[in-house]
């Protein structure tokens, strides 16, 4: 591939974004509001979470911040942590 080629793909996503990227940071948004929301339900906090969890608040407050991806695997282990905490 050209330089100039990427220099052009280049630009056009520095001018207008990449849909791919906004839409991923739009999912993540989503699903730390649904989070916040069923720790909001169950009485809970990050940290609460983070020791169900057994990880760091710092790493719960990135997802509930929408700051840190959510793996499918992070998101089975939140679920099943907050299911198994009646």
């Amino acid at each position: 591939m050209s330089t100039e080629k990427e220099d052009m793909v280049s630009n056009w996503i520095k001018e207008n974004g990449n849909p791919a990227i906004e839409k991923l940071t739009q999912i993540n948004l989503e699903t730390a509001g649904k989070v916040a929301e069923m720790l909001d339900e169950k009485g809970l906090n990050a940290g609460n979470l983070a020791q169900l969890m057994d990880t760091h608040v710092a790493e719960v407050n990135k997802w509930l911040n929408g700051k840190h991806n959510f793996s499918e695997q992070t998101l089975a282990k939140i679920t099943s942590s907050l299911a198994s905490n009646n």
